[in-house]
C-alpha cells in the first residue's frame, strides 16, 4: 500500500514540470482531486487556470495579470494542459476525451496527472510517478477512500478535535465536549472499525455525535476500562489500540497522534497513518533508527548524509522548475 502526503505531491509535481510543454497557454484542472496539482502548474509555470467547466464556457479562474491578453479560452487555438491528481482504470479520462471529442475544440489539448497505475498511463500524455494498482492513497483522499470499510480509524483529533486537558476532567466539562466536539475529518464512505481510547461508558454519547454528523460505522470499539486512571495503568490508549488492530484483519489504521501512531505500528506489525504529521509509520520506520543508533554515532552521521542528499536533489529539482518559470515570465501569448 503506497501513501502519499501533500510534500511528495509537491515533490513529484516539481519532477513534472521540465517534461512538460513550455508553450502551454492554459491549465485546466479536473476538479475535485486535480485542482491542487493544477494549480502548483499553473503557479510554477506562470499560467492563467481554469477548471473543466469553465475550459468549455470560456472563462478563467481570477487569476491576477496571468490573463489570456483579453482572448476567452474558446477563441483561436490555445496550447491547453488538462490536470488531474492520479488515473487508475481510466474511465473518467475516457469520459473527459469523448467529451472533448464531441466539442469538436479548436485546441491543442494534452493531459497530464501526477501519478499513474500501469493500466492507466497509456491514456494520459504526461505523469510524473507511476504507483500500484489499487493500491495507493492521497492525504487528500483517504477519509473518502472505498477501502476505509477495511480500516481502523480512531475518532478524537481525526473525526473530532482532540480534548483540552481542562475538558477532560470525567465530570461535566468532559460531557460537553463528547456532545459539542466540532468535526475535523468526516467520512464520506463507511468505516469499518472506530477504534478509540474513550471510555466504554461513554459509548452512547459518542454513538450520538456519530449520528449527528452522518459518520457511518461498522463496529464502534472503545476502552473497557472503568476510569482515565485505569486506562493509564494498562498501558493507555496506544496500546489498546494496537492490541485489537493486531488481533482483526485491517489494512490501515488512521491514528491523530504521533506518539500513539508508533506505539500502535510497533504492537500490531501493520501499517498506521498518522494525522498529525500526514506520514505513513510502520514497523520499520521507527525501527531504522532504533538500529542505527545501535551502531554508534558513524552510522548516524551515514544516515544524515543520506538525509540530507535526498532533501538537495528535491530542491535541485525545485530550484530547476522556478528557472524555467521565470523564463517563461512575461512571454506574450495569444
Amino acid at each position: 500500500m503506497e501513501f502519499k502526503s501533500y510534500a511528495d505531491l509537491e515533490a513529484d509535481v516539481l519532477s513534472m514540470l521540465p517534461r512538460l510543454p513550455r508553450d502551454l497557454d492554459l491549465i485546466v484542472a479536473i476538479p475535485r482531486s486535480g485542482l491542487v496539482p493544477a494549480s502548483m502548474i499553473a503557479l510554477h509555470m506562470n499560467l492563467p487556470i481554469t477548471d473543466l467547466q469553465g475550459f468549455y464556457e470560456g472563462r478563467l479562474l481570477a487569476s491576477g495579470d496571468r490573463s489570456l491578453r483579453g482572448k476567452r479560452a474558446t477563441d483561436g487555438s490555445l496550447n491547453v494542459l488538462i490536470v488531474d491528481d492520479s488515473v487508475g482504470t481510466g474511465a473518467q479520462l475516457r469520459k473527459i476525451r469523448e467529451g472533448l471529442v464531441a466539442r469538436a475544440l479548436p485546441h491543442r489539448i494534452s493531459i497530464a496527472v501526477v501519478y499513474a497505475t500501469p493500466v492507466g498511463a497509456p491514456l494520459v500524455d504526461f505523469y510524473s510517478r507511476l504507483v500500484p494498482t489499487l493500491r495507493h492513497f492521497f492525504a487528500w483522499n483517504v477519509m473518502h477512500h472505498d477501502a476505509i470499510e477495511t480500516w481502523c480509524v480512531d475518532i478524537d483529533g481525526v473525526l473530532c478535535r482532540d480534548c483540552l486537558v481542562e475538558e477532560d476532567d470525567e465530570g461535566d466539562r468532559y460531557a460537553r465536549f463528547l456532545e459539542t466536539a466540532e468535526p475535523l475529518f468526516l467520512p464520506t464512505a463507511k468505516v469499518g472499525w472506530l477504534v478509540t481510547g474513550r471510555l466504554e461508558r461513554h459509548r452512547p454519547a459518542t454513538e450520538a455525535w456519530l449520528q449527528r454528523h452522518g459518520v457511518s460505522y461498522d463496529k464502534l470499539v472503545m476502552h473497557p476500562a472503568g476510569s482515565n486512571a485505569a486506562r493509564k495503568a494498562s498501558g493507555g490508549g496506544g496500546r489498546f489500540k494496537g492490541d485489537f488492530y493486531r488481533k482483526i484483519e485491517a489494512g490501515l489504521f488512521i491514528e491523530s497522534n504521533a506518539w500513539e501512531a508508533d506505539q500502535i505500528s510497533r504492537i500490531s506489525g501493520k501499517p498506521v497513518l498518522c494525522m498529525d504529521s500526514r506520514s505513513m509509520v510502520t514497523p520499520g520506520s521507527a525501527a531504522i533508527l532504533r538500529k542505527v543508533a545501535r551502531k554508534g554515532p558513524g552510522a548516524y552521521i551515514r544516515h544524515a548524509r543520506r538525509l540530507i542528499e535526498n532533501f538537495r536533489e528535491k530542491r535541485r529539482n525545485a530550484s530547476h522548475a522556478k528557472s524555467l518559470a521565470k523564463s517563461d515570465k512575461g512571454r506574450d501569448r495569444p
